[in-house]
């Protein structure tokens, strides 16, 4: 399964919203997921956040080590997606 975490993929307009505002959007859809597919366990799921400066990414890692601790967070395949996404196996 993959997640596009680019703002664009998730709304329509991002218009009034500043770029802590877009970062807690994607980061409630990473959890929306993720608790929608907790019981399925040893799914893999691709979540797509682009290479950028690694604020997504580095955000993204924080809550799955918080909230989703069980699951396994590793590079997604590097010739599939640059160092633009990590995969998730759920646990």
């Amino acid at each position: 399964m993959e997640v596009d975490l680019h703002i664009d993929e998730l709304i329509d307009t991002v218009s009034g919203m500043d770029n802590a505002a877009i970062l807690e959007y994607q980061l409630e859809h990473v959890e929306e997921v993720m608790r929608s597919h907790a019981k399925a366990k040893g799914k893999r799921i691709v979540f797509i956040h682009g290479k950028g400066e690694g604020v997504l990414r580095m955000a993204v890692l924080k809550l799955l080590k918080e909230k989703f601790s069980t699951c396994q967070t590793q590079d997604a395949s590097f010739k599939e997606y640059g160092f633009g996404a990590t995969m998730v196996t759920i646990r």
